[in-house]
């Protein structure tokens, strides 16, 4: 294995660790809204896209590697429906991408629910698609080795921020405590977990390009409906490195409980799976790919789609309250959710 592709998995297990111990969820995100008022769950996600994009831009406008491409593109009406149907069934499921995996690291069987309707809504729109012609994906050319004056000036203002955010974290972070002890701490602070899953997603986005792991269902999906090339050994790596991340978390910290979920709420995450995956299908990919790899890339639309995302979610947890379900409050206070 290369160093480049070391250096990645160790980037991605990071990842995987800092999401796990910070339980960052977009659809607990618009709950926090919801129910407190406060946003400081979903700041800390653009933070993410903040630092993931000040640092690939960085490296990308410096290096300039050969062969690297903005994330597919479909038509926007279909990264819009996409963005919102994935947010509905998110908030049906009650968890989207990364916290699927957090909670099935954390023993909550019933995700595996999720997993399998991923997988069966990704394929349904697929070969619908394939069959009909309903889309038609087209990469384009990454807008870093343009060296654009707006480019630059929108990436200078971004490590303006960076500098001021790290000097705050730094302030915040002053601890008598050995690093080991911090960095095994029980639960990050949603700006630290910000900046590791930022900083960690920028270099894995001009590393590896598409890494995350909605994409890469999509594309081992695709290769298998429409008979086109299937994602690298290298991508399926790095997603069996994410899951190894968030359960040494939950190994370390001794949250992993065993729980298999009634057979109702085995449907429901399926339900949830099953329109997430058609969501992951038409954007293509899912909130994590648009946070870590898409917003990156200074796409307006992966942007619009994240707020079709949101909306969705929004939409769901209105219409369930609206049906007699429960909402519990998700209270967030100095830089961490409860």
């Amino acid at each position: 294995m290369s160093i480049v592709a070391l250096i990645s998995v160790g980037l991605v297990i990071w990842l995987g660790f800092a999401s796990h111990r910070a339980s960052l969820c977009t659809v607990r995100a618009v709950g926090e809204i919801m129910t407190s008022g406060t946003a400081h769950m979903l700041s800390s996600f653009a933070k993410a896209a903040a630092w993931a994009t000040a640092v690939a831009g960085a490296v990308l406008l410096v290096a300039s590697p050969s062969g690297m491409s903005l994330i597919d593109r479909t038509p926007h009406i279909y990264t819009l429906a996409g963005g919102f149907l994935f947010g509905v069934g998110a908030a049906v499921n009650g968890a989207c991408s990364l916290s699927t995996l957090q909670r099935l690291a954390d023993g909550d069987i019933s995700m595996l629910g999720t997993t399998a309707g991923l997988a069966a809504g990704i394929t349904a729109w697929s070969a619908s698609a394939h069959r009909f012609h309903l889309t038609a994906s087209q990469s384009l050319a990454d807008p870093w080795s343009s060296h654009d004056t707006w480019v630059v000036f929108m990436l200078s203002a971004l490590w303006l921020w960076v500098a001021w955010e790290a000097l705050r974290l730094w302030r915040v972070h002053r601890s008598p405590a050995p690093l080991f002890q911090r960095l095994f701490s029980p639960a990050y602070r949603l700006s630290t977990a910000a900046a590791i899953m930022g900083v960690s997603g920028g270099l894995l986005y001009s590393l590896q390009g598409t890494w995350t792991y909605t994409r890469f269902l999509h594309a081992q999906v695709d290769s298998w409906v429409a008979q086109v090339p299937p994602p690298s050994a290298m991508q399926g790596v790095l997603v069996l490195a994410l899951v190894a991340g968030m359960l040494l978390s939950s190994w370390q910290r001794r949250s992993f409980a065993l729980r298999l979920g009634r057979p109702a709420t085995v449907g429901r995450r399926f339900a949830g799976g099953l329109l997430m995956g058609m969501g992951v299908a038409l954007i293509p990919g899912g909130n994590d790919t648009l946070i870590l790899r898409a917003i990156p890339t200074l796409s307006a639309w992966a942007l619009a789609a994240y707020l079709a995302l949101l909306a969705g979610v929004a939409v769901a947890l209105l219409a369930m309250r609206a049906l007699g379900g429960r909402m519990a409050p998700i209270v967030c206070s100095d830089d961490r959710c409860a």
